[in-house]
């Protein structure tokens, strides 16, 4: 004789509660939230009110919405079965969240319209029991008894206070209204969602255009990723906003964490609203630098310029006696050493950021084209009757800058004679500054031509000064050295002893000179 039953498995309750058993107690009453969320439909007036604590039998939970309620009570039976048409923007997956309540509870009854299914235990059996109900009204009564202590209810009270209450819904717990929570920022971007494919009858991770609503956190709350007003999972970030997705969140079977690297796609979404009211150390913090590396370069370079600044510089390695991050130093620009920088701000550095070889080189030949195109002797400016003999008569006459000019090449000439080898005769050229944002002063060539800034008053006014005869020992140490590094540094050491002999040991002839160019000032 054979038999015949309907389907081909049939689920232990048991067994399917020993799976939930060590779930929080606030996950698995979330679930009743969240279903009476997903029957209120857009536009519609919502009103959730839930209520726990301890009865005379035990711990009870009852959750009440006015929604569109259950068209068939006996469906809620059946694990993994959902007449919910599937949509990334409703929060339930399957009708899962019911069930694995329901399979924890000692008792429930679920009443919709005048329908009402009880789950009981009789002589040590569960069983169901469905009939009419009087008219419930709109929406959906849940009531389960939990095998919970009374101290549950502090943990519940602490989870349900975080819920970002959706606009247009009123959510009542405990008799208390919990307060909508303003939304600062409004983000719009394409993110991932979770959505079932019956096609392929499996799950699908496409991305959907949706807004991200930032909302401040409140004292003592760490910054928290939410599904539609859900609490989800920490969201791994420095700044104190609450991150709600308004679209279904790829999520573990569980449901308490997020999908990899989907904290990392919210980062880039959300960074660029950010940008403006974080401060450089915040800037600098790693998650900024993974995340900046996926944004556009717009929103690149504003991350280098907030944390870095503007005049800036990649460090390179020392090559030779040459130093180039000392060269930039020397010229104001802050030298960035990207080795001790993380991941994504290296790779941001490297490509918006020029190495301090590219800036002192971009420094030097601008200075040498200033002077190779706009250098000019004495007699040249003289005899064209230009802007340039304006200056001339500015800065005292052909007389005074012919004689300070002199002294000038004649003063780095005793210089350079005391560097070992053959050094080229030192000469001199006059020039002015026409670039905007370049101040030159003076500049020395591998020929050793001294090229000094005719629109420079040090040089001219006061050319026994300090700082005229600082710049000539500064470009006369460049006869040994074109670069700022040590080997410069030193040089420019070595000529500063020099140069003080210099005027200590002069001849009777030229100290009368010098005499007679200090009287011309």
């Amino acid at each position: 004789m054979t038999t015949q039953t309907q389907g081909w498995l049939a689920i232990s309750t048991e067994g399917f509660a020993t799976m939930n058993a060590a779930r929080p107690a606030e996950h698995l009453i979330k679930e009743l939230v969240q279903n009476a969320l997903d029957a209120i439909a857009d536009g519609q007036s919502g009103h959730i009110s839930l209520r726990y604590g301890a009865g005379p039998g035990g711990f009870e939970v009852e959750c009440r919405d006015n929604g569109s309620g259950i068209s068939n009570l006996a469906d809620l039976r059946v694990v993994y079965l959902t007449h919910k048409t599937d949509s990334h923007l409703k929060r339930g997956r399957f009708g899962r969240g019911f069930k694995e309540a329901l399979c924890i509870a000692e008792q429930a009854v679920v009443v919709s319209g005048e329908q009402q299914l009880e789950f009981l235990s009789s002589q040590g059996e569960r069983i169901t029991r469905e009939g009419p109900a009087a008219d419930n009204g709109p929406g959906t009564r849940v009531w389960m008894r939990m095998p919970w202590p009374a101290e549950t209810r502090q943990r519940l009270d602490s989870y349900f206070a975080q819920f970002l209450v959706p606009q247009g819904v009123v959510l009542e717990v405990n008799g208390v209204v919990i307060a909508q929570r303003p939304v600062l920022h409004r983000v719009e971007s394409n993110v991932t969602t979770e959505l079932y494919d019956p096609v392929s009858q499996s799950w699908k991770k496409p991305s959907r255009r949706t807004h991200i609503h930032l909302v401040p956190t409140r004292d003592g709350e760490v910054p928290t990723i939410y599904e539609m007003g859900i609490p989800v999972a920490a969201l791994e970030w420095s700044v104190p906003y609450h991150c709600d997705v308004q679209q279904r969140v790829p999520m573990n079977p569980n449901r308490d964490a997020v999908a990899s690297g989907y904290g990392v796609k919210l980062h880039v979404a959300c960074l660029p609203t950010l940008l403006e009211q974080m401060d450089a150390a915040a800037i600098k913090d790693d998650w900024v630098g993974t995340a900046g590396r996926r944004c556009d370069g717009s929103v690149q370079k504003q991350i280098i310029a907030r944390a870095f600044g503007e005049n800036i510089a990649r460090s390179v390695p020392r090559m030779g006696e040459r130093h180039f991050d000392e060269d930039a130093r020397d010229l104001g620009v802050q030298v960035i050493n990207t080795a001790q920088a993380s991941g994504g701000f290296r790779d941001m550095l490297r490509v918006f950021v020029p190495s301090a070889q590219e800036v002192v080189r971009r420094d030097e030949q601008a200075k040498a084209s200033q002077v190779g195109s706009d250098g000019f002797s004495l007699a040249e400016a003289m005899a064209a009757g230009d802007h340039r003999l304006g200056w001339v008569e500015r800065q005292g006459g052909s007389e005074r800058v012919e004689r300070c000019l002199a002294f000038a090449v004649w003063f780095c000439q005793q210089l350079v004679d005391t560097c070992p080898g053959r050094q080229d005769t030192v000469t001199g050229r006059l020039t002015l500054n026409s670039q905007p944002g370049t101040t030159l002063y003076a500049h020395w060539s591998s020929d050793n031509v001294l090229t000094l800034a005719l629109d420079q008053p040090c040089f001219w006014h006061e050319p026994l000064g300090p700082q005229a005869l600082r710049v000539l020992i500064h470009e006369a140490a460049h006869a040994m050295n074109m670069h700022h590094g040590m080997e410069f540094r030193e040089e420019v050491e070595r000529l500063a002893g020099e140069a003080s002999s210099l005027f200590l040991h002069v001849d009777n002839i030229r100290r009368s000179e010098l005499l007679a160019l200090s009287s011309i000032v």
